[in-house]
């Protein structure tokens, strides 16, 4: 069926069909697109070919992707060749088919019969790890079939290894289930009859997918997405474009037209992001507040009442809690945004309204004598934390609350989508590293490592998903994957200084944890490379750190314990015993903290330091 030159100047068309003016209803706009182009980025041979059953062959690529398979075949004419797509097989050897659902992921392809035929499909793309062939002729080689990996083609910017397998494999699948669905639009996956732009899995995965690529035009041209499907009362949708769901966009789910510029804003220093949707920002948090009786956002949404609260949980948070909590922190970043775009009386009105819904919240959902927010699960606890709602005189006793429903789960988690997004870096920050460590090298459901236990290769939908639930089963979803923004800064010790955006002042901040030996990371910021290569033995820490022109840097070192550590940068003593002994170029100690932290002040440059105790 092909026909010769249909792409070219002067192609006869007449007998096609035509395109259709959509009315005059419609205006069109037409603007630039921001994002990157979509590219084959990467060639993936089969690893292994097998035979199930007679003239059936299924391909192993070893890599769960989004893409599409080129095929190579001799064959007479007419033959037609099939080829059909899976994520994991089944005990005999078959594909997997039923958590595509009604998607058919087929291919087929009639041989002209002139030699060797090369064919890769043009107008579509598939999620997989095996593809399944049956017509070939005789038996198929191993390059028979080629994978190609296709997304949008967003520059890496940072990356990350260390001494744990565990840790390797899981940053892979992290970055594999990102680049797998970035399609002009962040979609949920990549392989089933759904692929929509869900907001609340770019929500709270935003921090990593600027830590692994260059999100700022991607991520730019979606928010204007979300701004376009925004209704005329200010609701956002939950998708964006906004096709297939109708209604109001959950709570966590609309939050996301505020989180992502917050985020950009942080990583490129892009105010142009909040300046060009400040009025839909304001529109949606002003749709909330219409309904908010007591300054508590009511959601009447179009699946269930106050939306999907933290999905895919393994123990649900009251989905009356998430929605007041999320009312209140995007009234609390509106606020923030407004100061940064210089909207002064804005950002007066919605810091006191933010206060207000605070207030509103504690005295609804917390129970000062328990310590804890009403369902008292992981997700109910962590997100009054991570948003700064936890009056300061509770913040203990709330952690502790947490850390007590983690450690009675024998070191699990209970989170979802939502809660998973704050867990490791509200440990971390508190001083419950080794803890976050525990959690994020578990193998036993539910864990990431139980993942990786089960031969996923990318972020999986749920945490058991080999559970059989043919509905939400993907095992291609990054949303769990936001756990890689705690993998840059706390286990590398990468951050930016969230007063100075754009890494304007970076905080270099490692911390060994359990029996990591060496992390070694680096990102590509908008002011240049920054790294972090740290390695430690039983009695001294090691740390080669590069700071890009421009931009100061804070340094904390880890005292190994020792109330009287010495510091070395080069060949230079900086502490001995605790004290300053010499100066060093580009570096001035500030203090030892009752942390157990070596702070420092380091200008631009490459710097090696040995700290023992």
């Amino acid at each position: 069926l092909e026909m010769a030159g249909w792409d070219s100047p002067g192609f006869a068309d007449a007998a096609w069909t035509p395109a259709v003016v959509l009315g005059e209803a419609v205006v069109p706009r037409f603007v630039a697109d921001r994002g990157e182009p979509i590219r084959i980025t990467e060639m993936l041979p089969a690893r292994t070919v097998a035979r199930p059953a007679p003239g059936v062959h299924v391909f192993d690529f070893g890599q769960n992707m989004a893409g599409w398979a080129r095929l190579k075949v001799r064959a007479p004419r007419g033959t037609k060749i099939t080829i059909r797509f899976a994520e994991v097989l089944k005990a005999d050897g078959h594909i997997y088919r039923d958590n595509y659902r009604s998607a058919q992921a087929t291919d087929e392809y009639i041989c002209k019969g002139d030699g060797l035929e090369e064919w890769q499909p043009r107008f579509t793309y598939r999620g997989f790890r095996y593809a399944e062939v049956t017509g070939f002729p005789g038996e198929p080689s191993k390059d028979a079939l080629t994978a190609l990996a296709v997304h949008s083609d967003a520059a890496t910017a940072g990356d990350f290894t260390c001494s744990s397998g565990l840790l390797n494999r899981l940053f892979q699948n992290i970055l594999w289930g990102q680049r797998s669905n970035m399609h002009s639009v962040p979609t949920d996956c990549p392989q089933r009859d759904e692929r929509l732009g869900w907001l609340g899995d770019m929500h709270v995965f935003a921090p990593t997918a600027c830590w692994n690529l260059d999100m700022a035009n991607f991520l730019a041209k979606w928010v204007r997405d979300i701004r376009d499907g925004q209704t005329s009362d200010g609701a956002v949708r939950d998708v964006a474009p906004a096709v297939v769901v109708r209604g109001p966009a959950a709570p966590g789910w609309g939050d996301a037209l505020l989180g992502v510029p917050w985020t950009l804003y942080h990583f490129y220093r892009d105010a142009q992001v909040i300046e060009e949707n400040y009025d839909a920002m304001r529109a949606w948090v002003e749709y909330m507040n219409a309904r908010a009786p007591g300054h508590l956002y009511h959601c009447t949404h179009t699946f269930a009442e106050n939306g999907y609260g933290d999905w895919v949980a393994v123990e649900p948070t009251p989905k009356d809690l998430i929605a007041a909590a999320f009312f209140f922190y995007s009234t609390d970043l509106l606020a923030r945004m407004a100061s940064v775009v210089g909207r002064t009386d804005d950002a007066r009105r919605y810091a006191e309204l933010a206060g207000r819904i605070g207030d509103a919240f504690n005295q609804a959902y917390f129970d000062a004598a328990a310590g804890s927010y009403a369902g008292g699960t992981q997700t109910a606890n962590l997100l009054p934390l991570a948003f700064g709602l936890v009056p300061p005189e509770h913040r203990s006793a709330v952690l502790e609350k947490l850390v007590a429903d983690i450690r009675a789960r024998d070191d699990h988690l209970t989170t979802g989508f939502l809660g998973t997004a704050y867990l490791l870096p509200i440990l971390s920050n508190h001083g419950y590293h080794e803890l976050a460590y525990r959690l994020a090298t578990q193998r036993t459901y539910p864990s990431w490592g139980h993942m990786i236990e089960v031969g996923a290769t990318t972020m999986t939908e749920r945490w058991n998903p080999a559970s059989g639930d043919t509905r939400m089963n993907s095992w291609n979803h990054f949303a769990l994957g936001a756990v890689g923004q705690w993998f840059y800064e706390s286990l590398a010790g990468i951050n930016y200084d969230p007063n100075q955006p754009g890494f304007a002042r970076c905080l270099i901040r490692p911390r060994p944890a359990g029996d990591l030996t060496w992390v070694r990371a680096r990102y590509r910021s908008v002011r240049g490379l920054i790294s972090c290569h740290w390695r430690r033995s039983a009695d001294a820490f090691e740390m080669e750190v590069t700071i890009p022109g421009n931009t100061p840097a804070r340094i904390e070192l880890p005292a190994l314990g020792s109330a009287r550590p010495t510091v070395q940068e080069g060949t230079v003593t900086l502490l001995r015993g605790g004290r300053p002994a010499e100066p060093a170029e580009g570096i001035a100690f500030r203090r030892l903290d009752p942390d157990g932290s070596i702070v420092l002040d380091a200008a631009p440059g490459t710097y090696w330091f040995r700290v023992t105790p």
